[in-house]
This record gives structure tokens, C-alpha cells and sequence, in this order.
């Protein structure tokens, strides 16, 4: 093998191993108290109660309601998708009160 081909052959090696010493380990978390999510999960009641509250404030909320829509639609580019997302809040959480403000 000359010098080229084993210059070469480092680089590849460098390249391909080298992409992996920056990675970050996975880390998991033993006891400690549970986040909110993790509440929702483990209880089929608390996931119930927290749906059902999520659904009240788009209900009654404008400024919550502007935030999810503006967090859950906005990403999307496609202004058909976009469109359908934003429809889809009227849909399903259709305003109870007439916001005075």
C-alpha cells in the first residue's frame, strides 16, 4: 500500500469514527419526583382530567387557544396543510364564550 492509499484510508477512518466521539449517551433517570407528563401517563385518569382541561382552555381561552394554534400549525409550510390545521381547531374545540376583550 504507498502513502496516498493509506493517507486516504486514515481520513475515511478518521471521518467515520470521528462522527461518533461527539455524540451525546443516552441518560435515564431513576426515582426523583415524576414531571407532569409522566402523571398523565402512569394514571388513565389524570390523562383523562389533563385532555379534558386542554380541550376547555381552547374552548374559553383566546390567548391559549392563539398559542396551540400558533404552535401546532405554524411549522407547517404548505398552505393547504396549514389551512386544514387551523380548521381543524373550529372542528373539534369550537369557542363556547364570546371573548369581550
Amino acid at each position: 500500500m504507498n502513502s496516498t492509499s493509506k493517507l486516504l484510508a486514515a481520513a475515511a477512518a478518521w471521518l467515520l469514527l470521528g462522527g461518533h466521539a461527539g455524540a451525546q449517551s443516552m441518560q435515564y433517570s431513576f426515582g426523583g419526583s415524576p414531571t407532569r407528563a409522566d402523571v398523565g401517563r402512569a394514571n388513565p385518569a389524570v390523562n383523562v382530567y389533563l385532555s379534558r382541561r386542554y380541550d376547555y382552555l381552547l374552548q374559553v381561552n383566546r390567548v391559549f387557544r392563539a398559542y396551540r394554534m400558533r404552535r401546532e400549525c405554524g411549522p407547517i409550510n404548505l398552505p393547504p396543510l396549514r389551512a386544514s390545521c387551523l380548521a381543524s381547531f373550529d372542528q373539534y374545540e369550537p369557542i363556547l364564550v364570546s371573548w369581550a376583550y
